[in-house]
């Protein structure tokens, strides 16, 4: 989640974000999204109310008919129209917790508070922070190797892997610039 929601990488960074207990356990959330993106999801919010706005008599006409399919679509609609934004809200409001406690990292996941995913994972030794380069599809502008196409080269991203017991990979992180890949596992060693 690293490409949209960084975590704090120095222990020297936001008090809200970093926890630090007695007991040398470690505790990193996630930042939120930047502002823009709020300003995104309240233009997007406009467009929908005016959707609503315009399609409230047709749809009532419609639900209202003895039509059985009509009537179903007109259901299919409301519901999207309601499913739609409270999903999209969701995405701002998703934090991710990484906790760290000797060879225990526990990954948790959450969406309006409420946790839906927990992964534990008991690390081997300090070896077991693994740090890749992923690139998903072919880097045609490096083929060509011309100026002009410099720009458009696909860098792919890098993840934050950490090794199980039974050599099994579970992802922790994933950022487009490995340095801060790098200062997180080495925030993670240290606790």
């Amino acid at each position: 989640m690293g490409l949209l929601y960084q975590f704090p990488v120095k222990e020297s960074e936001l008090d809200d974000r970093i926890k630090i207990s007695s007991d040398k356990t470690l505790t990193l959330k996630n930042y939120g999204l930047p502002y823009i993106f709020w300003g995104y999801l309240a233009a997007i919010l406009l467009v929908v109310f005016f959707m609503v706005l315009a399609i409230k008599d047709p749809i009532a006409r419609v639900l209202a008919a003895d039509d059985e399919i009509n009537k179903f679509l007109g259901y299919a609609l409301i519901s999207i129209l309601i499913l739609a934004p409270l999903s999209l809200l969701g995405l701002y409001f998703f934090d991710k917790e990484i906790t760290k406690k000797g060879n225990l990292i526990i990954i948790k996941q959450s969406v309006f508070w409420i946790p839906f995913r927990k992964k534990s994972i008991q690390l081997k030794d300090e070896n077991s922070l693994i740090i890749t380069h992923f690139m998903d599809s072919p880097n045609v502008a490096k083929l060509k190797n011309q100026k002009e196409l410099r720009g458009f080269e696909n860098q792919g991203y890098h993840e934050l892997f950490a090794k199980g017991p039974n050599s099994k990979l579970t992802l922790i992180d994933r950022n487009s610039r490995v340095g801060e890949l790098r200062k997180l596992k080495e925030l993670l060693l240290k606790y």
